[in-house]
């Protein structure tokens, strides 16, 4: 599975050399919050990864939304005094890569 592969603990170490990004408090007070753009951004590339892939069983689809939740939960323990701050404009552009990266990955893991 996704996260148990070499490329995903790889993507955590990329993920953990930026972690630092995270440590500016966002001050714009209509930005979501780090973990609610976790959350949506990981959502958004599965919904687009089963849209890619419309014939993938019942049960793979489920294999998926597990990998996809342990995923949110990694990056929630990583940023876990950080996650209910507002996300700053960078934050936010890191979040949207590293989430098409993982998109990337369960694209690999199903093709």
């Amino acid at each position: 599975m996704v996260t148990e592969s070499r490329a995903y603990i790889e993507l955590i170490g990329y993920f953990t050399e930026n972690v630092a990004l995270f440590e500016q408090v966002g001050n714009d007070v209509n930005a979501p919050t780090v973990g609610e753009l976790i959350e949506t951004q990981i959502s958004e590339n599965v919904i687009n990864f089963f849209e890619q892939n419309p014939d993938l069983p019942q049960d793979e689809r489920l294999d998926v939304v597990r990998e996809a939740d342990t995923i949110v939960t990694d990056l929630e323990e990583f940023l876990s005094r950080r996650i209910e701050q507002k996300a700053t404009a960078d934050q936010q552009a890191f979040i949207v890569e590293f989430s098409s990266l993982i998109k990337n990955l369960f694209d690999s893991e199903f093709k």
